[in-house]
């Protein structure tokens, strides 16, 4: 069985990610990607929030006014 160092390949990864933590562009990506991220987990979110708009409206459409 082929054993595969760890170490350096640990190291190799840990350098690439300390190179790119510096430029703008993996800063731009980054963002991008977190932005992404969000917009997907928040998506069925305002769609719950969206029927409960309507859910609220038509009852304040429905109720009576207290005077």
């Amino acid at each position: 069985m082929a054993e595969i160092a760890i170490k350096p390949v640990l190291n190799y990864i840990i350098d690439w990610v300390q190179a790119r933590v510096n430029e703008r562009t993996s800063w731009d990506g980054f963002t991008i990607i977190v932005i992404s991220i969000i917009a997907l987990i928040a998506t069925p979110l305002v769609k719950y929030a969206a029927w409960v708009g309507l859910g609220y409206g038509a009852w304040t459409l429905w109720k009576r006014e207290k005077v």
